[in-house]
Parts: C-alpha cells; structure tokens; sequence
C-alpha cells in the first residue's frame, strides 16, 4: 500500500509543473522538513522526522490555483506518509488575501517497519486561507478546513471515520535568495473508529524553501 501511496503522489508531483509549460501562471516549488508529532489514541505516541514537497500552481490571470503537499517519514519505529491536494480561488479581502478552497487528501502510519500494523485513511472537504503581507518582505497565512474521512483502515480491525478537521499558521520571509523561507505549524484529527477510540492526529512544525518560476 506505501508503494502504490507513493507512485500516485510522484504522478501528481511530475504532473503539476508541466502545467507551467501550457499555461501563462506561475508555478512554486518547495522543499523542507517537517516534524510530525504522530497520536493513535492507542498508546501509540512519537516524533518522526519527515521530508516534505509542495507544489502550487496559478493559472494566468483567473486566480484559480491548485496545490500539492507530499509527506514522507520514519522514525522511532514508525513510518508516515500524507498527501493533499487542493483547489482554490484567490481573492482581494482587507489588505490580504484570502482562498477558498476544497481539498482531497490521505494519511497512512506504519508500525514495526509499516508492514505488520498499520492505520492509514482518506479524506476530503473544504476551508480557506487567509494571507496578510506585514512587512515588505513579512507575511502571515492562517488556514482551517474541516470534512469527512472515509476508507479508514487498522490493521485486524473493522472501523468508520467520521468529521475531521485541520489548521495552520505560517509565517513566510521573502528576500532570501531567489525565493521564499517559510515556517508554520499545521495540526491535523483524523477519526478512525470512535467507539474503540482510534484516531490519527499529527501535529507539525515545518520549515521549508520556495521558488517560483
């Protein structure tokens, strides 16, 4: 199942900057780090350090964009993986900007080595982002979103999601370089089975570099 997660995420990956070539918008990479603070409500509780990609991209003048997040790490004897994809509209609102936008995405935790135990599940739902320049090279973004996760899975048992919901901050520098550096925190509940109590909530602090081409 990690294979087929990652193949599907690389195919997106490799799809979303080729819309920079037939389309006048921009496109913006980034790479960084993000620590993943992993809770099962099974006992299970840890730190993984992960690698993370993101990949947005606007197109020309419509202020329609979409976006991209993968997520991959291990560590402290579990493994993780996330992946998101958004859709969204930019618009002018009191100084800032802000982005509704609907959203499609899955996690998946493994245990002694992601083959034996695993929880993994899908989502999908709506929210908005909202962008505020504070300085000439200082912004703040804050975004929420909320839905409905489905296709949840723990090994051995049968389960039911049910509401999730997610929320950021992050504070973007320009000026550094040819891009942007970004730090943010994103906390994220993911039911899995209510009655047995199980569910999948990472919280994490991120650290990341962006160009735009």
């Amino acid at each position: 199942m990690r294979k087929s997660f990652l193949l599907l995420a690389s195919a997106v990956a490799l799809a979303l900057p080729a819309l920079a070539v037939a389309d006048t918008g921009s496109t913006t990479v980034g790479i960084g780090y993000d620590n993943v603070g992993i809770h099962l409500g099974n006992g299970v509780s840890a730190s993984v350090p992960a690698g993370k990609l993101t990949i947005g991209h606007t197109f020309g003048t419509t202020n329609y964009g979409v976006g991209f997040d993968l997520v991959d790490g291990a560590g402290n004897g579990l493994t993780y993986q996330h992946m998101q994809i958004t859709g969204e509209k930019l618009l002018p609102f009191d100084g800032g900007v802000i982005a509704p936008r609907i959203l499609v995405g899955g996690s998946r935790v493994g245990i002694a080595g992601g083959n034996s135990y695993h929880v993994s599940t899908a989502y999908a739902g709506f929210g908005a982002s909202y962008g505020y320049p504070v300085g000439r090279y200082v912004s703040l973004t804050a975004n929420a979103a909320m839905g409905r996760d489905f296709a949840t899975h723990v090994t051995g048992l049968h389960t039911v999601g049910g509401l999730f919901y997610q929320a950021g901050a992050a504070v973007d520098f320009g000026g550094v370089g040819p891009g942007m550096f970004t730090v943010g925190y994103e906390y994220r509940h993911l039911p899995i089975s209510i009655s047995k109590g199980l569910h999948l909530d990472t919280s994490g602090f991120q650290a990341r570099y962006n160009i735009t081409f």
